[in-house]
């Protein structure tokens, strides 16, 4: 069964088959560039992340819900698709989400995560940039569908870029067709429901969803590092910095 939260974490690479031109897609083998280890590496992901404990999912945490076949086929353009769930005591439990593919190419249609949560049925409220100091742009806005608020954030790496928004994503593809390269791409979600927070405070979901990202990269092996931020940032023992 295809659950909601594959949707939205893939949703905005269901667009980005590519900006290359022609004429790097004819050098993709010479300028076709992975991180060592390749996409397997998502599957190393860190059991322990700052204060929470990767805990195997037994169910989603929304209800799994009808969906068109334009979405499904756009899960089969990911070359990998990874979910975990992170828990820790009196914390919200994350679900963490990452979507990659080796090719990226360009399509008329491209897909933003605050975007697939409003085709279903999801108002997206306070979207916004969540910078993490010394790394990362994180996009980050509030689902709310019933009542129910989902704090989601996400971040893209395209080959050797860490574009924020449509602009940015465009440009770096646009710098990648211009030196023949053929980028891969992954993507990077996390999200959490502030009901499961003590405060009602919005800047203190923001810390917590920063303080996730900051520990998932501070924590990451050299293989990993590589693959959610390549080389963008450059790791260091107390963390990373650019």
């Amino acid at each position: 069964m295809i659950r909601r939260r594959d949707l939205l974490g893939a949703g905005a690479f269901a667009g980005l088959a590519g900006a290359a031109s022609a004429g790097a897609i004819g050098f993709r083998r010479a300028q076709r560039t992975v991180p060592p280890g390749g996409d397997g590496v998502l599957t190393q992901l860190p059991p322990r992340v700052g204060a929470w404990q990767l805990q195997p999912s037994r169910a989603d945490m929304v209800d799994p819900i009808e969906i068109d076949v334009a979405f499904a086929a756009a899960l089969d353009m990911y070359d990998r698709v990874v979910e975990r769930d992170y828990v820790a005591p009196a914390l919200p439990r994350i679900m963490l989400n990452i979507v990659y593919k080796r090719e990226l190419r360009q399509e008329d249609r491209f897909h933003w995560p605050e975007f697939c949560y409003a085709t279903q049925g999801f108002k997206v409220r306070r979207l916004a940039p969540l910078a993490l100091a010394n790394g990362p742009i994180v996009t980050r806005f509030i689902g709310d569908r019933a009542g129910r608020n989902e704090l989601v954030g996400y971040f893209m790496r395209i080959g050797d870029a860490l574009p924020a928004g449509s602009l940015a994503v465009r440009a770096a593809l646009f710098r990648q067709s211009l030196a023949l390269r053929l980028p891969d791409g992954v993507m990077v979600r996390a999200s959490f429901l502030t009901d499961e927070l003590d405060s009602d405070d919005p800047a203190a979901a923001d810390k917590l969803l920063a303080a996730f990202f900051r520990a998932l990269l501070a924590g990451a092996g050299r293989p990993l590092w590589e693959m959610l931020v390549g080389g963008a940032l450059h790791q260091s023992a107390t963390g990373f910095q650019r």
